[in-house]
Parts: C-alpha cells; structure tokens; sequence
C-alpha cells in the first residue's frame, strides 16, 4: 500500500510513547502496519504480524527487557532501522526492527525493548 504523505516520519511525540512489556505479550497474532520512505518521498506500509514474544528480564533487574518476532512479505526486505509502527486501537509506537531471517512465509524481523521499571 502506498500513501501520498510522508506518515512514516516520526515526530518528537511519537518518540515519547512506550510499547510495555504487558501491551507486548497481547500482540502475538495480531498484524501491524509498519510505514517507510522510499527515494521519492512516498510512504508505503508493510504489514508485520508477530509470531512470538519473550520477556527476557532478569531477576532483580531494574529494566523490563522483551523481544517481539515477526514475519513479513518477502519484498521488500525492511533494513535495520526505527519505523513508525501503528496499532488498530494503541496507534502509533516508533519501533526498532532488525531482520533476523528469511523462511517460506517471508522475511523473520525481531525488534528489542529494555524500559526502566
């Protein structure tokens, strides 16, 4: 999909938002939109479900450390980098995404969190 404003930008108040280790563990299943840029300007959307979530806290630890898994089409291939992610009821978080894999349903891609509690 592909939109005419630049809605993949992210902003001084989106920076702001937190994805929460309790808002995480509920997104295995669901489908969210992630938006990137393309040379001309365009905004285009890349639909990610997530496939698992960990939480990866240690015991003791002052920080909430997660991880989400997701798969995606396979093109295009999201590079390594902080997106505008959007929720159907949340909205919008800005979500850092690594891509980890490729399998017959598409590209793997996980995204780390470490939040003070």
């Amino acid at each position: 999909m592909t939109l005419s404003a630049p809605s993949h930008l992210i902003d001084d108040a989106l920076w702001s938002r937190s994805l929460t280790k309790d808002m995480a563990s509920q997104l295995v299943g669901q489908t969210l939109e992630f938006f990137y840029g393309d040379q001309h300007g365009q905004t285009h959307i890349a639909q990610l479900r997530v496939t698992s979530f960990h939480d990866t806290t240690k015991s003791g630890n002052r920080f909430a450390q997660f991880n989400l898994e997701f798969i995606g089409p396979r093109e295009p291939q999201l590079p390594q980098q902080t997106y505008r992610m959007r929720h159907i009821e949340w909205g919008d978080f800005a979500i850092g995404i690594t891509a980890i894999g490729v399998n017959q349903a598409g590209n793997e891609y996980q995204a780390c969190f470490s939040h003070e509690v």
